[in-house]
């Protein structure tokens, strides 16, 4: 078990004072030494604010140096970090920033804008410049292994987000494990174009590179074609992404891969959500490598992967890390707080055990108890554990989780805001099967009489009110939504019914 805390792995890295290059961003190169120290005067500026430790302070940048100097400092300075996503609207921020508690928020123009006119959030609160102080020699608050690092905001099954409480134990510990498993080293180079606020990102691209001491080569965003020219001109050999960005690489036209030297690319992952057995295929043949799959969540980090070393199978994410324990258990008995585990083959829910798990859902103590079986998570996916002990995710346990590009999505917040709209009279959210997105987020709406609100208008009416990645990409008019009783709607029968539309 780790000892001590993600910033004094980090800031006490045998490379933390030299002029190795730790990021790459354009045609500027940070070193180690350089970014840390940048790192410490963030802290400082915080603890002259008057931040203490385990104080929340919200982060809202999109990828950038600025970025990993935000994170950094909030860790060195003993604050907790909540990442918040760029693209959040009003509300969304809003929401994330009142029930952290955040006693500081750095993010873009734009957003802080829109948290300075929101209700019960002080101007004073919202920043968008990170704070500089003194160079602190060390890290000014006394934090404990045990101590939380991150609060990540995760969709449920319920209207709002909850915050996944994560400690340093936990991240360093997941992390650490990760690194083992896939050979990852100082001498590996990281291209990075995941968003940073997402904990992929966050904590697998930048955390994990810092402990082990890569560089990272970090992109705003992900665009396919520059994929195979950063690779040759930075000899990348790590790519972490999700299953669309691997689908827009394999359309790569065959001449721009022939144009560039890729050999130096060691391990391709992809998470977030499912990968189909095409792309793998097609990448294999296209790139030469076979996918490193790997499954992970908010509440306790990465905790299955594929084999480093042999063959991997297109549809399964490989056996639990070192130190992860994992059971397949009967749903009903996880309902009734018993843990019973199904058979070989069988199908049931992914239950987990280990020193990666998260402490508790924020300010949530009895969602927190509900959300285990004894000391098992229960993840809410389905799994089969095949005979040669590999795992294979079948599905989510909850209609009300949409998988869509990477992000997990409540389907209750989307239904919550399109009921809002005076033309609708009820609406249910639902994901339906999609090669490029996993799930595309589909919304079936039955208007209120005499309304004639259209698709376009409604899906307007989404964006000013949700982040991109929750508006529907379809929007279904329906007489009437299927129920399994009064009151209910049976999601299962839409997904079927909306599944065989030309247009769903």
């Amino acid at each position: 078990m780790p000892t001590e805390t993600l910033s004094a792995r980090i800031f006490e890295h045998p490379q933390a004072t030299t002029d190795a290059t730790l990021l790459s961003w354009g045609d500027r190169e940070y070193q180690r030494g350089e970014l840390l120290q940048a790192a410490r005067t963030v802290a400082g500026g915080l603890t002259g604010y008057g931040i203490q430790k385990g104080e929340r302070v919200a982060v809202g940048l999109r990828n950038s140096p600025e970025l990993i100097e935000a994170v950094l400092g909030v860790l060195y300075a003993g604050a907790v970090l909540v990442p918040l996503n760029p693209a959040y609207t009003a509300d969304e921020a809003a929401y994330v920033v009142r029930d952290s508690g955040a006693a500081l928020v750095y993010t873009h123009p734009e957003q802080a804008a829109l948290l300075r006119a929101a209700d019960g959030i002080e101007e004073r609160r919202v920043q968008t410049r990170l704070p500089i102080g003194c160079d602190l020699p060390e890290s000014a608050q006394s934090v404990a292994p045990d101590d939380p690092a991150l609060l990540v905001y995760t969709s449920g099954t319920t209207a709002k987000p909850k915050g996944a409480t994560l400690s340093h134990r936990a991240l360093v510990s997941n992390l650490e494990t990760v690194s083992r498993a896939w050979r990852w080293t100082a001498a590996d180079r990281l291209l990075l174009t995941l968003p940073c606020f997402h904990l992929h990102g966050l904590a697998l691209g930048i955390l994990g590179s810092l402990l082990v001491g890569s560089q990272i080569v970090l992109r705003e965003r992900f665009v396919a074609e520059g994929v195979p020219q950063d690779i040759e001109r930075h000899r990348i050999t790590l790519f972490f992404g999700v299953p669309t960005m691997y689908n827009r690489l394999v359309g790569l036209p065959e001449e721009t891969l022939r144009a560039h030297d890729l050999s130096s690319m060691r391990v391709w992952v992809s998470g977030s959500a499912p990968l189909t057995a095409a792309t793998f295929s097609r990448f294999e043949q296209r790139f030469g490598h076979q996918i490193l799959e790997r499954f992970g969540m908010s509440e306790g980090g990465f905790m299955i992967a594929a084999p480093y070393e042999g063959p991997r199978r297109a549809g399964v994410v490989g056996r639990p890390l070192p130190g992860i324990e994992v059971r397949i258990g009967d749903v009903d008995a996880a309902d009734r707080g018993e843990l019973c585990e199904v058979a070989e083959g069988e199908q049931g829910e992914l239950l987990i055990r280990g020193p990666n798990l998260f402490s508790g859902y924020w300010k949530r103590p009895e969602e927190t108890a509900r959300a285990f079986v004894g000391e098992f998570f229960r993840s809410g996916d389905l799994a089969v554990r095949e005979a040669d002990g590999m795992i294979r995710i079948t599905g989510r346990r909850s209609v009300d989780i949409v998988k869509t590009r990477g992000f997990k999505v409540s389907a209750v917040e989307i239904e919550s805001h399109l009921q809002s709209h005076p033309g609708v009279c009820e609406v249910a959210v639902v994901g339906i099967p999609d090669a490029d997105q996993g799930e595309r987020v589909v919304a079936a709406v039955t208007r209120v009489a005499d309304s004639a609100v259209s698709a376009d208008e409604l899906r307007q009416f989404a964006r000013a009110g949700l982040a991109p990645h929750k508006v529907p990409s379809e929007i279904v008019f329906v007489d009437e939504i299927p129920r399994t009783g009064p009151g209910k709607f049976s999601k299962r029968l839409l997904i079927e019914r909306l599944s065989r539309l030309p247009d769903a």
